[in-house]
């Protein structure tokens, strides 16, 4: 197995999919999120070494820049590359082609290693976890997110469907929540752009949090989750 790159062909199904049969930005990072599972998966970096070892990977940060919607039915290869840590921070590299080689879609994701103990972040890994990632990023896109005023909009929840074994809101349920506090018109006659989401701190299971969002213009969006002055996520949502 090659530590440098992993490579899926998928067809894209239906429930992947929106009111437009394209697929969704959520869905999008739920495909990115399990090739790399699959991936480290496949290099012997199970869920049984991190329990041995007392660690994870978190993310902080992503970025995701979409150029063509990826509508239900189409063959999808889906490539992911890692990187050696940049200090604390392993990008990985995400790219979604169709048949003809076109990308669709690219993403960077930024993981740091915890003790899942003390939750310190490891600069240096366990020595009983041997991580095979040493090239060099292979595209590192703009994570900014640009900020502004925000007004209230709703109060959402950590619950049961949006968690994962971590009894934390899944990486990838971020997005959905977002898009279903977009304007729908805009969701249904324009194509989401790019996203890039900055993750400070984990929502547990059952946890409520307040939602906010700004206008920044009629088709960009910045959003902010907080809970008792506590930071959890900031996002920015653009559309054309």
């Amino acid at each position: 197995m090659n530590a440098d790159f992993y490579t899926q062909q998928i067809i894209v199904q239906d429930f992947e999919t929106d009111a437009t049969k394209r697929m969704t930005p959520g869905a999008i990072l739920r495909r990115a999120q399990q090739i790399s599972t699959d991936h480290c998966t496949r290099l012997g970096i199970d869920e049984s070494l991190y329990q041995k070892t007392h660690t994870a990977f978190l993310l902080a940060k992503l970025a995701m820049q979409i150029y063509e919607p990826i509508p239900a039915g189409m063959q999808v290869t889906i490539t992911t590359m890692p990187s050696a840590p940049q200090r604390a921070i392993y990008h990985r590299y995400t790219s979604f082609c169709d048949d003809a080689g076109k990308k669709l879609c690219e993403m960077d994701s930024c993981w740091i290693l915890v003790n899942t103990s003390n939750k310190r972040i490891l600069r240096v890994p366990p020595q009983d976890l041997p991580l095979p990632f040493i090239g060099e990023p292979k595209k590192l896109l703009d994570l900014t997110i640009q900020k502004a005023e925000t007004e209230y909009v709703a109060e959402e929840k950590a619950v049961y469907t949006r968690c994962d074994q971590n009894h934390h809101l899944n990486n990838t349920s971020y997005a959905d929540i977002l898009c279903d506090h977009l304007p729908t018109d805009l969701l249904l006659n324009s194509q989401p752009q790019r996203l890039a989401i900055t993750y400070h701190k984990e929502i547990p299971l059952g946890q409520s949090f307040q939602l906010s969002r700004a206008t920044l213009n009629d088709k960009d969006y910045y959003f902010l989750g907080q809970s008792a002055g506590c930071k959890h996520f900031e996002a920015q949502f653009t559309f054309r």
